[in-house]
């Protein structure tokens, strides 16, 4: 909150380019953090399938949720863009991994990476692709998906884990680095946008989408995990980095292909202050 606070009065005062930064984190520091988080983690080949799974189907789930009211309520196309953006993805990164630390320690840290690294694929490709339709035609914004260098990211995480890749020690040094950047950065693009920021006759749906976020989501979660035989510690993490609120990444697509950033900016910091709530009452139910 602190950063979000100092990074929306540099841009009340500066107006800095957020077009700018939203580049810098989606070809740059997004993939160096999936990068880093793959490499490192070390997880039982069962349950990594088992969050894999949990994480796609609960993003197609939103998806059709988001979509379906943003038909009932007749929104338009990129106010509609921009909602299922914000009820898709959610922030398993910069908020889920320090809070599964806290709560579960290191062994809840590490199957936190899983449906982190999923939430970041996703949001480098059907969140791409939302954050487009919202101001370009269906083929360019499928264009725009095989544009993200992320996907190209995981592949080269995943070798690293497995050893089949071995970067030198500055390579190494220089992907920690950039990596301890992508989270303050993302809080940084978050607060100058806010600075712009109006709700003004825009409250439902901003409450709407960060209700959706923070109550169906885990709704979903509870019975989606067990059907795939989730138990013990790896079931409370996917619960909880299920039922986070919406990503800060969703501003940056949001930004990057214009579509509606100060609606999902609005919809972050509401749905961001919300969760301090639902995921306390969460913590307590799963622990």
């Amino acid at each position: 909150m602190l950063i979000i606070g100092a990074s929306a009065l540099v841009g009340r005062r500066f107006k800095p380019d957020p077009r700018a930064i939203s580049t810098l984190m989606i070809y740059m520091l997004s993939p160096i953090l999936v990068i880093d988080s793959l490499a490192k983690a070390r997880l039982e080949a069962a349950e990594v399938g088992q969050s894999v799974a949990l994480a796609l189907i609960l993003y197609v789930f939103m998806a059709l949720i988001g979509w379906g009211l943003a038909r009932v309520f007749r929104f338009d196309r990129a106010l509609t863009s921009a909602f299922v953006l914000t009820v898709v993805l959610l922030n398993a990164g910069n908020f889920g991994l320090p809070l599964n630390r806290l709560a579960f320690g290191e062994a809840g840290q590490q199957r936190a990476v899983i449906f982190y690294v999923m939430s970041a694929v996703a949001a480098n490709t059907i969140g791409v692709y939302l954050a487009s339709s919202g101001s370009v035609s269906t083929r360019r914004a499928l264009m725009n998906v095989l544009k993200v260098p992320l996907p190209y990211a995981l592949a080269l995480g995943l070798a690293m884990n497995a050893g089949i890749v071995a970067p030198p020690q500055p390579v190494t040094d220089a992907i920690d680095l950039l990596a301890d950047a992508a989270n303050p950065i993302m809080l940084a693009l978050l607060g100058v946008n806010i600075a712009h920021t109006s709700i003004k006759g825009r409250a439902f749906p901003i409450l709407l989408a960060a209700s959706t976020r923070l109550v169906v989501a885990p709704l979903l979660a509870f019975p989606l995990s067990a059907l795939l035989g989730m138990s013990g510690l790896t079931q409370q993490v996917a619960i909880i980095q299920s039922s986070m609120p919406t990503a800060v990444i969703s501003v940056v697509l949001s930004t990057e292909f214009k579509s509606d950033p100060e609606f999902a900016s609005a919809v972050v910091l509401f749905g961001t202050l919300a969760s301090i709530v639902t995921l306390s009452v969460l913590l307590t139910l799963v622990t």
